[in-house]
């Protein structure tokens, strides 16, 4: 007896492989890549906040704050204690590029934590003619730039952390190091300049 199969799929590419099948399995559409374009520093900031890590730093810390200049990928990087502390320091920031680079800040871009969404932070983007975009719930794709960027911290860290034998309370300075570092290291995405250099 002979097996009689499902009718012959006329989707077949290279080597039998179905090309809609892996599309029929998928729950949700792909994301497309981001056209998200700035012209200069600090044109746009990508904001998120990590955390709690399992273990506290020795000063306390279990979230951090992280901010990236689109422009230049450059990182900032700021332990915190509690999320509540994390739009204090996004504002102090904004300062420190008025008064540092005598430029201001156009866009803000954060997830939909509502550390950057209260009353006090609606007022102080309104007060500086700051753009404040928010990505969509559970969407962490559409703040992909400094999503990747924690993987890619969180795995130099790591590194430095077998390789030094450190106890895990040091984890937050061997996170600011990996900063350093990567913001001093030539990349792709930047002609192979480093952030440090595009920055300043």
């Amino acid at each position: 007896m002979q097996y009689v199969g499902l009718p012959h799929c006329k989707n077949f590419k290279h080597h039998g492989v179905c090309q809609i099948c892996p599309m029929a399995k998928l729950h949700r559409q792909s994301f497309p890549l981001s056209t998200t374009k700035a012209l200069h520093c600090f044109d746009l900031l990508h904001v998120d906040i990590w955390g709690p890590y399992p273990h506290r730093t020795y000063n306390g810390s279990r979230f951090f704050l992280t901010i990236v200049d689109h422009y230049s990928r450059a990182t900032w990087v700021h332990l915190l204690a509690h999320k509540s502390n994390a739009f204090p320091l996004l504002k102090a920031f904004v300062n420190f590029v008025t008064t540092q680079f005598g430029t201001s800040v156009q866009v803000i871009g954060t997830d939909n934590g509502m550390e950057f969404k209260e009353g006090l932070a609606l007022a102080f983007y309104r007060d500086k003619g700051i753009v404040h975009q928010t990505s969509c719930m559970d969407t962490p794709q559409q703040n992909g730039v400094v999503e990747r960027k924690h993987q890619h911290w969180l795995q130099v860290t790591r590194a430095l952390m077998f390789k030094s034998n450190l106890p895990r309370k040091y984890w937050g300075e061997a996170l600011l190091t990996a900063i350093y570092l990567i913001n001093r290291m030539p990349t792709l995405i930047l002609d192979n300049q480093s952030p440090f250099e595009v920055l300043h």
